[in-house]
């Protein structure tokens, strides 16, 4: 899944073990995705804003170069948290990956460097922190014209158990029956 795939720099640059991979795309920008429906025919792209996706628990994979900014994405499902629109595409892509399913995001600096801990408590909760990366503040200058610090941020989503009693974060390579019964 590309959540913010403009018109699919990730899918571009996709190894060539990988290329017998299926993808999904999602962009708000009609040009944008219009011509990213061109260059990849096979791939399911869908114009329109994150927020009108709801794939939970089925793709193995979010990548990309998620919009960053201090404001808000109207989602009902997640208009709770109050998260800014980057971390709002990381909870929102959590929810969408299957579990042991892998984010892998280029993201403005406040992900990790913010004052308020709740988007990094919400991610902690959920997922573990594989890496990061601190981009400079000119990695975007030749290409975009920008000078922004940036991280990208690997994160590993993990299985929550909830049982009456607990709630227990188990590794992605155990599972659980619906009793929480570990196997």
């Amino acid at each position: 899944l590309e959540p913010s795939m403009g018109i699919g720099n990730f899918f571009g640059m996709l190894p060539d073990s990988m290329q017998n991979s299926r993808l999904y795309g999602v962009d708000l920008d009609s040009v944008s995705g219009r011509i990213a429906k061109k260059l990849y025919p096979k791939a399911q792209i869908t114009v329109a804003g994150f927020e009108t996706t709801d794939q939970r628990d089925f793709y193995d994979l979010a990548i990309g170069n998620i919009p960053f900014g201090n404001y808000k994405v109207n989602d009902r499902a997640y208009n709770r948290l109050g998260f800014s629109i980057h971390n709002y595409f990381f909870a929102k892509a959590l929810d969408q990956i299957r579990t042991g399913g892998i984010i892998a995001f280029v993201t403005s600096h406040y992900t990790m460097d913010s004052k308020n801990p709740s988007a990094r408590r919400y991610l902690a909760q959920r997922a573990k922190l594989l890496g990061a990366i601190r981009l400079p503040d000119n990695a975007f200058r030749a290409n975009a014209g920008a000078e922004v610090v940036s991280d990208i941020l690997f994160f590993q989503k993990s299985f929550v158990c909830k049982t009456f009693h607990q709630t227990r974060t188990i590794g992605f390579n155990l599972r659980a029956d619906s009793s929480c019964k570990i196997f």
